[in-house]
């Protein structure tokens, strides 16, 4: 009876871990300096200077009103653990 207890941990528990990290999204944090601001559409672009996510990328504002001003440099959270080109990810704070 221990031995099928401790087998039944073994592999349970490996299993727990595994799914609680799969469903853990983080925002990522970015640093980079304003290039262009589209009030009309809220969209940003910024040269981002992190290393994660290095390149003129292009972000969607959240907030009710754009609050970059270009030549600036700022740092911001956007709703994404990684970078893919080709989306827009939104900014979530900054």
């Amino acid at each position: 009876m221990k031995l099928k207890g401790m087998l039944t941990c073994a592999f349970m528990f490996p299993g727990i871990l595994f799914c609680s990290q799969a469903f853990a999204l983080e925002d990522m944090y970015l640093c980079g300096v304003v290039r262009e601001v589209n009030a009309k559409d809220a969209l940003v672009t910024v040269d981002v200077t992190s290393n994660t996510c290095r390149g003129l990328r292009k972000f969607k504002s959240t907030a009710g009103k754009v609050s970059f001003t270009v030549d600036e440099r700022k740092c911001f959270f956007i709703n994404s653990d990684h970078c893919s080109s080709g989306s827009v990810p939104a900014i979530t704070r900054q």
